[in-house]
């Protein structure tokens, strides 16, 4: 790796949002880092070069924290999660979570899986898709929160969610600044799937300098309809919105 994990910006970042991070969290940021660029050689987890990714990885998925206030022991979803961001991040840092990395491709959720393992993480990796899934009696409106990025579209990811969300909880998706237009294009869908929608920017801390981050936030209000999600043909064919 080309950049310390222990680089200014992370940790400056980090504590203006109330994170104090040990120098052991320091050290599994870092080494999950590694093992991401190694298995990068392999197959394509992510196009982020070395030298950026503190400011796109890291600080991006803990920019979250800046927005929710996750309670202790919360049962958290990552989905469509590739690499593990943000969810590998946030288990690192609120080790408290239970956090579930959702993905439907079985190299990234086997490499997961054993980053998990090496780093001594609680989080589980699962092989599947969120469409399917979230029609399991035992996960459907389960987790306390549910978090993606760069996943789809406003109103596509607003199905994929809400499903798996408590009644109460709080659904996050990361989103670029220039996506307002489509976030709002999603009001009608988050409504009708039981839920409240709200936007956040952002200042993050990166190697390009400050950024804004986009965060669409979702509070679930009502149960969402046994019917969604629906097909992924028909979901992306035939988005809630239109």
């Amino acid at each position: 790796m080309k950049q310390s994990i222990g680089d200014w910006a992370l940790i400056q970042q980090t504590v203006s949002w109330g994170i104090t991070l040990t120098p052991h969290q320091l050290s599994q940021l870092e080494r999950y880092l590694e093992r991401l660029y190694e298995t990068n050689q392999q197959f394509n987890l992510t196009r982020v070069p070395p030298e950026q990714t503190v400011g796109r990885h890291i600080i991006d998925s803990l920019c979250l924290l800046a927005v929710a206030e996750f309670a202790e022991g919360a049962r958290l979803l990552d989905i469509g999660t590739g690499a593990g961001l943000p969810g590998i991040p946030l288990a690192i840092v609120r080790p408290d979570l239970q956090v579930t990395l959702l993905d439907s491709h079985a190299k990234s959720v086997r490499f997961l899986e054993q980053v998990c393992q090496e780093l001594g993480l609680k989080a589980i990796a699962i092989h599947a898709r969120a469409e399917e899934w979230a029609h399991n009696s035992a996960v459907r409106e389960g987790f306390d929160s549910v978090v993606a990025r760069a996943v789809a579209k406003m109103p596509v990811l607003a199905e994929l969610m809400l499903p798996f969300l408590k009644v109460g909880g709080t659904a996050l998706a990361l989103k670029s600044i220039h996506e307002h237009d489509e976030v709002l294009s999603a009001h009608k869908a988050v409504e009708q799937l039981g839920g409240q929608l709200c936007l956040h920017e952002v200042p993050i801390q990166a190697e390009q300098g400050t950024l804004t981050r986009l965060i669409a936030r979702i509070t679930k209000t009502h149960p969402t309809p046994s019917a969604y999600p629906r097909r992924w043909s028909l979901i992306t064919k035939h988005p809630l919105h239109e």
